[in-house]
């Protein structure tokens, strides 16, 4: 609280601690809901965040350690190195496969490709799951009539198929899903921040001059709920509430 004659409350410190924490400076003002509001929209946001992160993670390391198991670079190399290759539309060079060329095929996959750059490692793991090129890799290739063949009788890769690969792309496709959730939720919580910052600077001045928290409650309110066709897309919204 300040002295006679100037504000009772500071707008800019208000801002400040509604930057670092929202609802915080709603809170010191007085304005409780609004500071509930702010605060929980925080904690759900985060809790979210961390929820669809580790289960994007958890999933990333399933189909990786899958992939270590069941694909073998060294045969897909191989493969794309003979004549048979040539009837295939190839346009995607392996990546990491300059690591995988100058390492044992005895080692396991991970150590063969443990000094390749993290986004070319990254890459590797996608690619293999979503280019019907690399299926001759997999350790259960079927041909048209479901048998299973050796990655040496690959003679067209679009006419071959591996039970193991599709399963791999779609739980690399829903990894994907959690980890672009948690990545536009940050963006949605600094969004929470600066909006929580600008309301406890309005809402300082409103109650310099003398408004309570019911008048200050009627104020535009903000909110993050889930939409989207799926019902999991985050949203932030802002509206007044009926009179």
């Amino acid at each position: 609280l300040m002295g006679f004659g100037r504000p009772l409350y500071s707008p800019k410190r208000a801002f400040l601690m509604s930057v670092l924490l929202p609802g915080s400076g709603e809170f010191w003002v007085g304005a409780r809901k609004r500071a509930a509001l702010f605060f929980s929209l925080e904690v759900l946001g985060l809790g979210l965040r961390s929820s669809w992160d580790g289960k994007g993670n958890d999933l990333e390391d399933d189909f990786r350690a899958r992939a270590d198991s069941t694909y073998d670079p060294w045969n897909y190399l191989a493969w794309r190195d003979s004549r048979n290759s040539r009837f295939s539309s190839i346009t995607h060079a392996m990546p990491c496969s300059a690591y995988v060329k100058a390492a044992p095929s005895s080692v396991p996959v991970p150590d063969a490709i443990r000094d390749c750059p993290g986004s070319d490692k990254q890459q590797f793991y996608e690619l293999i799951g979503k280019y019907d090129q690399f299926v001759s890799g997999w350790e259960d290739i079927v041909d048209v009539s479901g048998n299973r063949v050796e990655f040496t009788e690959v003679d067209s890769a679009e006419n071959f198929q591996s039970d193991t690969r599709l399963s791999y792309e779609v739980d690399r496709d829903e990894s994907n899903k959690y980890l672009k959730r948690a990545s536009l939720l940050w963006g949605l919580i600094l969004v929470n921040h600066v909006f929580s910052a600008i309301d406890a600077n309005r809402v300082a001045h409103a109650r310099n001059e003398g408004q309570d928290e019911a008048i200050i409650d009627r104020r535009t309110r903000f909110g993050l709920a889930l939409g989207g066709s799926s019902g999991t897309t985050p949203m932030f919204m802002a509206y007044r509430p009926i009179q």
